[in-house]
């Protein structure tokens, strides 16, 4: 793959506010569809004319699309269709708390169920009986783990890019944590703000962020800024309560996946801890991990080396998988 296909540090806002702004324009479709329990759940498509595979992408906590553009971008490139759902809690999609800078949910699985309804009502109405990878990231990870658990049949590969198998807690023991967010809903204040946790204050946090690219942390924090519902900053009681019990059930029910999958770790994650996805990988030999040891957890926001890396590792691997599924095919 020829390296001018990448967008540079020194080029990469300058293109996205011009060339990548008029490519969103003209390819991306926003929509909504009825969630799990009939509630709201926004989305975005970006169908290719001569799509050889559709991508499903489910993105990480207090995100939103426009931290994807870059790779949306690639993956168009490459031949593939793009469906972006935004979980609730964030973006566009149904909130259970006025504030729009709170994640908050009652249960986890909702976003599993979710993620199937949209499978089901949109990605394989508009693109039927393409294969379907799913590329997930940090809580999106987390989300698309349980799905390879819960619907085996569905996808025929995915990545799960610093998945959420076992989050950081900082100086808390996570059962102090767990007994404090049963604490706070046994008194009716699962929606307060996580201790250590607030909402969205304008202030660049670019060096203690999990980004290591200055301009790709700036075009998302800018973004954040200049949309309300980008704003998304922090979890409540009710989303660590849930999220931790979810992450030991992921881990457990590991086993249950079907398909092949990429594992990516970051070596400087101050977010989510190794141990839970090694527990993870463990349990089923269809997951391989590939390890960045200089990067931190967002690792397709990393340094120019290790970003053009880590993209060429997932093409390789879609491809990889695409090949086989035509060669069982013919």
């Amino acid at each position: 793959m020829d390296d001018r296909f990448f967008l540079g540090e020194d080029d990469f806002r300058t293109w996205m506010d011009t060339e990548g702004k008029a490519f969103r324009e003209a390819h991306y479709l926003e929509g909504n569809f009825p969630g799990c329990d009939f509630r709201n759940i926004h989305y975005t498509q970006i169908i290719h004319p001569d799509e050889k595979a559709a991508i499903v992408i489910s993105h990480g906590f207090c995100e939103f699309i426009r931290k994807f553009d870059e790779a949306i971008y690639y993956f168009y490139q490459m031949g593939y269709s793009v469906y972006f759902i935004e979980h609730r809690g964030h973006g566009f999609s149904y909130r259970s708390v006025e504030e729009l800078d709170k994640v908050d949910v009652e249960r986890f699985y909702d976003y599993v169920d979710d993620l199937n309804c949209f499978i089901d009502m949109v990605v394989k109405r508009n693109s039927p009986g393409k294969p379907l990878f799913l590329y997930s990231h940090s809580m999106g990870g987390a989300i698309g783990a349980a799905y390879l658990e819960e619907y085996p049949s569905v996808f025929d590969a995915a990545i799960l890019s610093s998945p959420m198998m076992e989050m950081t807690l900082g100086k808390y023991p996570r059962w102090a944590v767990s007994l404090l967010a049963l604490w706070k809903k046994f008194r009716k204040k699962g929606t307060d703000f996580i201790v250590g946790s607030h909402g969205f204050d304008g202030v660049d946090v670019f060096e203690s962020s999990s980004a290591l690219s200055r301009a790709r942390y700036e075009y998302a924090f800018d973004a954040r800024k200049e949309v309300k519902n980008y704003s998304t900053y922090g979890g409540t009681y009710n989303w660590i309560d849930t999220s931790l019990r979810a992450e030991k059930k992921i881990i457990r029910n590991a086993a249950k996946i079907k398909v092949p999958v990429l594992l990516f770790q970051a070596g400087l994650d101050a977010k989510v801890q190794p141990e839970g996805q090694e527990r993870f990988a463990a349990k089923n030999p269809l997951v391989k991990i590939s390890r960045y040891p200089d990067s931190k957890h967002e690792i397709m926001n990393a340094t120019t080396e290790i970003r053009e890396k880590y993209y060429r590792e997932v093409f390789a691997f879609y491809e990889m998988q695409l090949n086989q599924l035509l060669w069982v095919k013919e």
